[in-house]
């Protein structure tokens, strides 16, 4: 009897489960999603014949530029036309940061402002958004050229005829280093050490970060939380970053009043152009 009722509750959660987390919802077209899998299995993502970047291209030639995605557990609508996607992002009072970045950013990152959504996000936002507005960016166009200056040069050193197989990794690196120095007048020194930036431990730790992100976006939260927790890869990583964070807040300190005085008039006179 025991058994019966043990089957009868366990076919209850799964059919719970399948309808409400892994099935289609609503018109927008999509893959059927398995039951814990989502679409992974079905695009080849799991098995590592495809790349995340290949499946959106595959599902975008089949369902057009709207369609649904699950990614594990994770469930996306994707939007692929250019305008649609410039109007989401220019309209954040009305669109609110996908659920991904809630739950699993939140996980690694708990107080960034990617997972902030409503009167929180417009707060931080408010004083984080201006760094990247145009006028930021040209009254800081000598950093930006001193460090596509140094870039190059690392290239011009590599042998002749050596194929750049790393330029995705590269030129984060370099963005890295110039997002440091205009948000934060901080070197990160990602562009110092070997090709790669191996030899620079901020850059290591952020890979590091970054690679188990995309390892425990596939399981449940309460997995992801667990794994964190007991991993001495992802302590060290995070106690690496939290380092450079104390060393931005000690150099700031160690200024003198009237140049940070002087650096928040710049900043708020950048800001307001």
């Amino acid at each position: 009897m025991m058994l019966y009722l043990f089957l009868f509750f366990a076919g209850l959660l799964f059919v719970y489960i399948k309808f409400k987390y892994f099935t289609l919802r609503g018109p927008i077209p999509g893959l059927s999603p398995h039951l814990f899998f989502g679409n992974i299995i079905q695009t080849s993502l799991l098995s590592g014949r495809r790349v995340s970047s290949e499946v959106y291209i595959l599902l975008n030639g089949q369902f057009g530029d709207i369609y649904q995605y699950w990614l594990g557990f994770i469930h996306f609508v994707v939007v692929h036309n250019i305008d649609d996607v410039q109007y989401i992002l220019s309209h954040r009072n009305i669109y609110d940061q996908g659920q991904i970045f809630l739950e699993k950013f939140s996980i690694l990152l708990p107080n960034s402002i990617i997972c902030n959504i409503g009167a929180k996000f417009k707060r931080h936002g408010a004083f984080a958004m201006p760094l990247f507005r145009r006028s930021k960016i040209i009254s800081n166009i000598n950093i930006v050229i001193d460090g596509i200056d140094k870039f190059l040069d690392r290239w011009h050193a590599r042998p002749t005829g050596q194929v750049h197989t790393d330029v995705v990794e590269q030129c984060q690196n370099l963005l890295l280093e110039i997002f440091g120095l205009i948000a934060f007048d901080y070197d990160l020194e990602t562009l110092d050490g070997n090709d790669s930036g191996n030899n620079n431990e901020l850059t290591k730790a952020l890979r590091d970060i970054m690679s188990i992100f995309r390892m425990i976006i596939y399981a449940p939260s309460i997995v992801s939380t667990i794994y964190l927790k007991l991993s001495p890869k992802y302590r060290r990583a995070s106690a690496t970053v939290e380092r450079y964070l104390h060393r931005m807040v000690e150099q700031e300190l160690a200024e003198t009043p009237d140049s940070r005085l002087q650096r928040k008039k710049n900043f708020i006179n950048s800001t307001t152009c």
